[in-house]
C-alpha cells in the first residue's frame, strides 16, 4: 500500500478520535460549570449563644480529708476479752466502756493493798498520838507517814491498772469494725477498733506558692468527691503552712469542713477549689466552639443574610481562662452572637449552616 493509500485512512482516523477526546473534554467542563455555579449544599451544626458572665479566677487542687480527732484504740495492758460493751459502727461518748480485759487478778491484789492501806492509816493515826504525848519519836512519825504514803500510792496504781484494763472511748466519735473477740487473749499493742469524729473534717492539700498573696485563712474552698457527684461541700481554710516545701515550691494549707450528715470520711479525696484574684470580664462561650491549632485559637459565628440563609464565618479569639467546660474570651466574639459548638471541622469561612441544637456536644 503506498503513501497515497494511508493519507485518507489517518485522516480518517484523527477526524474520529479528535471528535472523541474533545467531547469528553467539553463534556467535562459544562459539568464542571454546572458545579461552580451550584455551590456546596449547607452544613449541620450545633450552636450556642455567648453569654457576658462573671467569671472569678480559681486555683485547683487535690485535697484528702482527715478527721479532727480520730485514733486507734489499742490495749495498754496484757489479757483475756471479758466484755465487748460496742457494735461496729457505733456512735460513743467520750468515756464510755468499749472493751473489758480480765481483771479478776487486779480487783483481788487492790483488796489486799486496801487492807494495807487501812492498817497504815491505823498505825499513823496512833503513832501521832503517841508523839503527841512524847511517847514515840520523830523517826517513828516519819516512819509511819511513808508506811502510810506508800500503801495510798500501791492501791492509786492498782487503780489506774484497773482502769486500762477497762477500754474507754478517749473522745466522743464513731468506731469501726472491732477486731477483737469475746474470749480473745490480746497483748499490749493489739488494735481494739478504730475510733474517729467525723463533723467537722479536716481537709488538707497544696498549692503553687504563686498563690501565696491570694490566700488567707477564712476564705472560703468547695470540695467535690466522685461518692457524690454534683454535691459541693464548702469549707474555710483554717491554717496555712509555714514554710513553701523547696521540693514542689507549693504552700501546704488546711480547711475545715462541715460534715453533719456524715457523708464524708477520713482518707477520701476530691477536688478543691478555691477563689483567687480579681474578677476577670469577657465573653463566656462552650469549650467546644473554641478550635485550637498554632496558628491562632478561633470560633465560627453564624449571622443570617438577607434572604434568610445562615452563614458561618470564622472569627480569631483570644482564650483568657478555661474551666468546667466553659471559656472565657478576651476578644473575637462580642455577647449575644451565635457560635457553632459541633459540626465546625467541616465548615470554611462563609460556608452555609442549618442549625440543629437537639443534640449536643
Amino acid at each position: 500500500m503506498n503513501k497515497k493509500t494511508w493519507l485518507p485512512v489517518i485522516l480518517a482516523l484523527a477526524v474520529v478520535f479528535g471528535g472523541i477526546f474533545g467531547g469528553k473534554m467539553y463534556a467535562n467542563h459544562r459539568a464542571a460549570v454546572a458545579e461552580a455555579h451550584r455551590g456546596f449544599p449547607p452544613m449541620t451544626v450545633s450552636t450556642a449563644i455567648a453569654a457576658d458572665e462573671p467569671w472569678s479566677p480559681y486555683a485547683h487542687a487535690v485535697g484528702s480529708l482527715e478527721a479532727v480527732r480520730g485514733t486507734e484504740i489499742t490495749a495498754q495492758i496484757a489479757g483475756n476479752v471479758t466484755q465487748i460493751a460496742f457494735h461496729s459502727g457505733q456512735r460513743v461518748h467520750k468515756g464510755e466502756l468499749l472493751v473489758q480485759l480480765d481483771n479478776s487478778t487486779q480487783l483481788a491484789q487492790l483488796h489486799a493493798d486496801q487492807a494495807k492501806l487501812q492498817l497504815t492509816d491505823t498505825t499513823l493515826a496512833r503513832t501521832r498520838k503517841l508523839y503527841a504525848a512524847h511517847a514515840a519519836s520523830q523517826s517513828d512519825l516519819q516512819s509511819a507517814e511513808a508506811g502510810f504514803a506508800g500503801a495510798q500510792a500501791v492501791v492509786e496504781g492498782d487503780h489506774a491498772t484497773l482502769a486500762k484494763l477497762a477500754i474507754s472511748a478517749p473522745f466522743s466519735g464513731t468506731v469501726g469494725i472491732r477486731e477483737v473477740s469475746l474470749g480473745q487473749y490480746v497483748s499490749p499493742g493489739t488494735s481494739v477498733v478504730n475510733l474517729q469524729t467525723y463533723d467537722p473534717m479536716l481537709l488538707d492539700f497544696t498549692l503553687p506558692q504563686s498563690t501565696l498573696s491570694e490566700i488567707a485563712t477564712g476564705k472560703t474552698v468547695q470540695f467535690t468527691v466522685n461518692a457524690y457527684p454534683g454535691k459541693e461541700f464548702k469549707g474555710v481554710i483554717t491554717a496555712i503552712g509555714s514554710q513553701v516545701n523547696p521540693a514542689t515550691r507549693n504552700i501546704a494549707l488546711q480547711a475545715r469542713l462541715d460534715n453533719a450528715g456524715g457523708q464524708l470520711r477520713p482518707g477520701m479525696y476530691g477536688d478543691v477549689q478555691l477563689s483567687i484574684g480579681y474578677a476577670l470580664h469577657g465573653v463566656v462561650v462552650p469549650n467546644t466552639a473554641v478550635s485550637y491549632n498554632t496558628y491562632g485559637d478561633y470560633i465560627y459565628v453564624v449571622t443570617p443574610e438577607a434572604d434568610h440563609t445562615l452563614i458561618a464565618h470564622e472569627r480569631v479569639v483570644q482564650v483568657e481562662d478555661q474551666r468546667d467546660g466553659s471559656v472565657l474570651l478576651a476578644t473575637g466574639v462580642k455577647a449575644g452572637e451565635t457560635v457553632v459548638t459541633a459540626g465546625q471541622e467541616k465548615l470554611r469561612d462563609g460556608a452555609a449552616v442549618v442549625v440543629n441544637n437537639s443534640v449536643q456536644p
